[in-house]
């Protein structure tokens, strides 16, 4: 008779000598780990560099691990598609296109000086006459090492939140290092340069001063290939973070001055590079909805960054407290936004009061929370023009260009339509431009291509740091405003709903007052 028990026992063993045997064949074909490096510069400087890191990787895995270094940018991401890299060092922009091109996971960023984080800086001469990035306009423009984000992505978005692109220079010029166009600066044959803070720093004392600072973006990171397999995936991350119990700097010091330790990175980090890249580079499909995220609809009447950045910390917060990664996303304007909401493309969605007011009566919304900008008390639209400009009252708007965010934003149009019906002002005689941001209708007013604009206080008070506010004569002000509503999609699952609900009750703010955070209220019945 025939034990019953005896043949599984065979077999599993079976199967657990031809699971060895692939994956020592697996193993033996592989033979190596190769890193894949981003041409920062010749190979011999990037091979010494990076040297110390990868004796330190074969130890902690236990392979060895081949140093590459790319001839130009795009093979980092067709070596990784191929399989002939296994891992890479990348700068975001990088990172961000491989992202969308391939299924690629982000292992770790550097941290330098103790911030996985850095940013870029406008530089012109102390001595120089430019006071406000607007005033850049008609001067000339050196850029350094352009295809990296501190040289060439950050600073064309400082540019770009005042209306400014190269055809406004009077000359610009790539350059190709940082350092030389500084010096250029410095030698006075261009009026302005931007790099990275870090690039800055020593000049600073110099004869250079700092005039913008663009939004902080996360650190070059080392990412790889899906395909490893998800064990492997680990062991690698798992021996890159042990770095930092394990004298950081001398790995990792030859890679960039100043760094002192590597940080896990995570997919999300990176979108406000995406964010960036699209508002620059017009790169619409860069934020794609992550698998099983919450998508957070925002209507779009501001500078999509400046949005980016001022919900960020809320953004986080919700993903850390329901466990679920929650996603910003801006559409390209108002009425795309609005056709995202009646049809039900995305989760929750944070709107003025007047566009919540009519999807709530349709059915499309449930009211869940009131949003208001902390520090900014006077939540009111704003009716401005030049300082130096024809137009002294009201009444002179009649036959005149006057921008407006759109036909939907209460404070960018619609309070000052019924402030002007109020004073029994006819807006009909007005030439309304709908310009899609407040930024872009401020800069039109400064630079005179339109006569007046309608905007929030708040959007003209905060552009305080990039133009001369004196150049401007508030013609009215509206009453103050209803708080922007955070609605929930109908239909969506009641008991998430609810949880978001009470989180976004409990939110707080670290810093009351400060630029760019927000308060959240419990949504009154009367607000609708």
């Amino acid at each position: 008779m025939k034990d019953p028990f005896r043949l599984p026992v065979f077999k599993g063993a079976l199967l657990s000598a031809v699971l060895i045997l692939v994956c020592s064949s697996a193993a033996a074909a592989r033979q190596k780990l190769t890193l894949m490096l981003l041409p920062l510069q010749s190979p011999s400087v990037m091979y010494a560099d990076f040297l110390p890191l990868k004796r330190y990787l074969e130890t902690r895995l236990g392979e060895p691990v081949e140093l590459k270094v790319a001839n130009k940018r795009s093979e980092v991401i067709d070596s990784l598609q191929r399989g002939e890299a296994d891992m890479a060092f990348m700068c975001p922009i990088l990172y961000c296109d491989a992202s969308r091109r391939m299924r690629i996971v982000p292992l770790a960023k550097l941290r330098v000086n103790g911030s996985s984080e850095y940013r870029s800086v406008l530089l012109v001469r102390s001595d120089s006459n430019i006071r406000k990035t607007a005033d850049l306009v008609g001067r000339t423009f050196v850029y350094g090492r352009y295809y990296c984000p501190g040289s060439g992505l950050l600073p064309k978005v400082i540019l770009q939140k005042v209306g400014i692109d190269d055809g406004d220079f009077m000359e610009t010029v790539r350059l190709g290092s940082d350092e030389s166009a500084i010096l250029a600066v410095m030698a006075r044959l261009f009026d302005a340069t931007g790099v990275s803070e870090m690039a800055a720093r020593p000049y600073l004392d110099k004869g250079l001063r700092v005039l913008s600072y663009s939004y902080p973006i996360p650190q070059y990171l080392f990412a790889a290939r899906a395909g490893l397999g998800k064990p492997l995936l680990e062991r690698i991350e798992k021996a890159m973070l042990s770095i930092n119990s394990s004298h950081p700097k001398k790995v990792l010091g030859g890679i960039e001055t100043g760094a002192d330790g590597l940080v896990k990175a995570r997919d999300g980090d990176y979108d406000i590079v995406r964010i960036l890249m699209k508002s620059v580079l017009g790169e619409e499909d860069m934020l794609k909805p992550a698998k099983g995220a919450v998508r957070f609809v925002v209507e779009p009447v501001s500078f999509g960054p400046e949005m980016f950045k001022e919900l960020n910390s809320l953004m986080l917060y919700l993903s850390r407290v329901s466990g679920r990664r929650f996603q910003i996303v801006i559409p390209e304007n108002t009425r795309d936004f609005i056709q995202m909401m009646r049809a039900g493309k995305g989760d929750f969605f944070l709107q003025n009061h007047n566009l919540y007011s009519g999807a709530a009566r349709r059915g499309y919304l449930t009211g869940i929370a009131a949003l208001a900008r902390a520090g900014h008390p006077e939540n009111r639209g704003v009716i401005v023009v030049s300082s130096r400009g024809p137009v002294k009252t009201l009444r002179e708007l009649a036959g005149k260009k006057t921008g407006i965010v759109s036909l939907y934003s209460d404070s960018g149009f619609l309070a000052q339509k019924e402030l002007l019906r109020k004073r029994e002002v006819p807006a009909g005689p007005m030439h309304f431009v709908v310009l899609k941001s407040y930024e872009r209708v401020i800069m039109q007013v400064y630079q005179g291509t339109v006569s007046a604009g309608f905007v929030s206080y708040s959007a003209l008070r905060s552009m305080g740091r990039d133009i001369d506010l004196s150049r401007f004569r508030i013609l009215a002000r509206t009453p103050p405003l209803p708080d922007w509503v955070i609605a929930a999609r109908k239909g969506t699952d009641a008991e998430f709903t609810e949880r978001i609900e009470k989180a976004l009750i409990r939110y707080s703010v670290k810093n009351p007052g400060g630029p760019g955070d927000i308060r959240i209220r419990e949504l009154k019945p009367a607000g609708g």
